[in-house]
């Protein structure tokens, strides 16, 4: 959108990139007349100022010249030593080269020309200045000229080489961006020249063979050395074309869009993926050069714009030289634009006639002038400078995602943007005890474990905690609660009689005074048949843990250690102690695992705790493995239910997205998820089935399927396989039996059947009987 405008004929230069605030310098274009047929030439210089909300910007410096401008430029010559202002260039119709002080035109000094040259014989059409060097100037005028000035010594130019012939205009110079020593030059009739300053002479010629390209804009890429672009005013070929030096036959790319002659084109230097043209069929374009398409099209109004160029300092402004005598500011970041159509002509005559009767003419009957509101958008796609340099953020499994963009020098080709993945971990100690716990669990050493966890106990009740759980590993471990509770059986036959006799220990458990707690116990430890053990164990835990003490909550769980009651004992260690930190949930995971593979060892077989109190506690103990990175650990200890891990597994696969895992830790969620799946597949099956050979099948196919997920987990199958996989479990998760059928027909008829042959027919099996029950 417009956002400043001057009402002014003139060629134009921006301040360089490091001058604040932001100059505009104006100086009269040459050929060129206003609405008022001024022939005076003047060099202004005007200020960007964002804290005036108007359209006008504000004149801080003024020249009287003797000549009017083709060409102007802004450079950046000894302000980083001198701290000044640079230089300003210009080239006048007169073939005149002037170096202006813009400090001293700021100031309204005297001195404000530093050098002058009548070198040239005609206009000088063109300037550019070495952007390595940016004392040394090169000019472009009639008759083939073309000169190399250096500022510090002004007087002496140097030419590039022999003039080309048959002479003409030279209508554009450019030095390269990322060779120092390499100058293109380019005339109307299309051919351009690349000249070596290091032999003073052309070293390849570039002309298009259609002889329609008159050339009035050249361009070197921001970043690539070898690459040139040339603009065509002729309407017949609209175009801009780009050359490779390196296969110079033919344009490597043609941007067509303008429909009528180009006349101006921009090259952003803070974001080679935007290009500037502006042509005679009243538009200016914002270009992607690398693929081609217009990106963004700036509201003008109805006026060829003869030059267009990006602000050095602000790369989200251009400005804009029209015929009309205006020059216009844009943003390509949007905005609101409020236009205002009038005309500027009528403006210029008197309201008096100078050549009749002195009468006064009579009013114009012209329109009063709209005004139009448009909401005008940005660039579709953020520039290179509104672009994060470097970022970072936090994914799942302990993940830090980094990014930067490595700076450059300009003589280096571009380095690829890196992203980082790194494994941050915050709780190496909950860590350490967890793999511990983990390594304990895989090698079935519990007595050592417990042995272990008694010696690094910090109290006595943590102790007798510790020991009772190891008791649970050991032969007759009644007899040996007994004696952690200071009993013998002996001495217990010598008392608590008449209960022995009548064998009423729920009268024991519920009348005996909570003080002589351990010798109620240690009774039903010698004399309660294995029936009632457990129930009559709970009983007397629960009447410790309703006094609310942090004691007896403790002598509690004793008891439920005893009765091998594992959701109590989670009840009544949370009551007491606050599990939200990280390792005081490993206090409590450690007990809870450790009395799990007791019971499971007394009962041979796996125990299946139904506690939503254990659930959640092992949902919250695997999140925080999970954040630590031990991603393997975290799904061995989430519950069997999909239901209660469906959030965690959704937010784990988004998260593998951003992190650019994808392939390697989808593996883990698809196990996951395959297991949660099969196994609620496998229950609802059970449930329905009324044979017990359908029974014995999906037992079977539960065990069979274990080779599936060490697969998934070793990621040891295709990314074929794992596709169909992917879209099976999406048809079970659906129910759609029918069409997982059909695909599971689709990957075993296109894979290699030893790679699949272990699980494939075990799946086709679980979901042929599920279509068959309707489940």
């Amino acid at each position: 959108m417009r956002v400043k405008e001057i009402l002014r004929a003139a060629t134009q230069a921006w301040s360089p990139a490091m001058k604040h605030p932001a100059y505009l310098a104006l100086g009269t274009a040459a050929q060129q007349l206003d609405a008022s047929f001024n022939t005076s030439a003047a060099l202004e210089i005007f200020e960007m100022d964002f804290a005036d909300t108007s359209m006008d910007m504000k004149l801080r410096g003024t020249l009287p010249t003797s000549n009017r401008f083709h060409s102007l430029i802004w450079v950046a010559f000894d302000m980083e030593v001198k701290g000044s202002s640079g230089r300003l260039i210009g080239g006048s119709e007169s073939g005149t080269v002037s170096v202006f002080s813009p400090d001293a035109i700021l100031s309204a000094g005297e001195d404000a020309v530093i050098g002058q040259s009548n070198k040239h014989t005609g206009p000088v059409h063109t300037l550019d200045y070495n952007r390595f060097q940016s004392n040394i100037i090169a000019s472009g005028a009639s008759d083939s000229e073309i000169y190399i000035w250096d500022l510090n010594n002004f007087s002496n130019p140097m030419t590039p080489g022999a003039k080309s012939q048959p002479a003409e205009d030279v209508s554009v110079v450019a030095w390269n961006c990322q060779v120092q020593h390499i100058l293109a030059s380019a005339n109307p009739s299309g051919k351009a020249i690349v000249w070596d300053l290091r032999k003073n002479e052309p070293i390849i010629k570039i002309s298009d063979h259609s002889n329609r390209m008159h050339c009035s804009g050249m361009l070197w890429h921001p970043d690539v050395a070898t690459q040139l672009l040339l603009a065509s005013e002729d309407d017949r070929l609209p175009v801009m074309q780009m050359w490779d030096l390196r296969f110079a036959t033919s344009p490597l790319k043609v941007l067509e869009s303008h429909t009528r002659g180009i006349l101006s084109i921009s090259w952003s230097q803070a974001d080679p993926e935007l290009l500037l043209s502006s042509g005679k069929d009243n538009r200016i374009l914002c270009w992607n050069p690398n693929t081609g398409e217009v990106i963004y099209e700036l509201p003008t109004a109805n006026q060829w714009c003869f030059d267009v160029q990006w602000c050095p300092r602000n790369p989200a402004l251009l400005s804009a030289a029209s015929f009309d005598g205006r020059i216009s500011v844009y943003s390509v970041m949007g905005g609101r634009l409020q236009q205002q159509q009038h005309s500027t002509i009528s403006a210029s005559f008197d309201t008096s006639d100078p050549f009749g009767s002195g009468q006064a003419l009579p009013p114009l009957q012209a329109p009063q002038p709209s005004v139009e509101i448009t909401i005008i958008p940005p660039l579709k796609k953020p520039p290179k400078w509104e672009r994060r340099p470097v970022g970072a953020s936090f994914a799942f499994g302990g993940k830090l995602v980094m990014f930067e963009s490595p700076k450059v020098a300009p003589q280096q080709q571009p380095i690829p943007r890196q992203v980082h993945v790194s494994q941050v971990t915050t709780e190496t100690a909950f860590l350490q005890r967890s793999a511990e716990l983990q390594a304990t669990l895989q090698s079935r050493s519990f007595s050592s474990y417990c042995h272990g966890k008694i010696r690094s106990a910090p109290s006595d009740a943590e102790q007798d905690i510790w020991r009772f759980l190891m008791v649970n590993f050991e032969d007759e471990a009644r007899v040996k609660f007994l004696r952690l509770l200071g009993f013998s059986k002996d001495e217990l036959q010598r008392k608590l009689i008449s209960s022995v006799v009548t064998q009423n220990w729920r009268d024991i458990v519920q009348s005996c005074e909570l003080d002589n707690w351990k010798e109620a116990l240690a009774a039903l430890l010698t004399y309660a048949n294995p029936e009632a053990f457990a129930p009559l164990c709970d009983t007397l835990g629960a009447r410790l843990q309703a006094e609310g003490t942090e004691k007896r909550c403790l002598q509690a769980c004793l008891c439920f250690i005893c009765s091998g009651n594992i959701e109590r004992l989670v009840e009544c260690w949370t009551s007491q102690r606050d599990c939200s930190s990280p390792l005081e949930l490993e206090d409590l995971v450690e007990k809870v695992m450790i009395l799990r593979k007791s019971i499971e060892r007394l009962r041979s077989g796996e125990v299946c705790v139904q506690s939503s109190a254990l659930t959640e506690k092992l949902i919250q103990y695997s999140s925080i493995l999970a954040s630590q990175g031990s991603l393997s650990s975290a799904l061995r200890y989430l519950p069997d239910s999909p239901d209660q891990v469906h959030t965690l597994i959704h937010i784990y696969i988004v998260t593998v997205k951003l992190t650019g895992e994808l392939l390697m830790i989808s593996n883990i969620c698809m196990c996951c998820e395959f297991e949660s799946l099969i196994l609620s597949l496998v229950q609802r099956c059970q449930l329905a089935a009324a044979d017990p050979q359908t029974k014995r099948k999906l037992d079977d196919a539960s065990k069979r399927l274990e080779s599936l997920y060490d697969k998934l987990r070793d990621q040891a199958l295709s990314p074929s396989i794992l596709g169909g996989l992917h879209e099976i479990s999406r048809c079970v998760g659906s129910r759609n039996y029918q069409q997982g059928l059909e695909v599971h027909t689709q990957v075993v008829s296109s894979s290699n059947f030893s790679e699949i042959s272990a699980f494939m027919p075990v799946l086709k099996m679980l979901m042929t009987i599920a279509n068959k029950l309707a489940v």
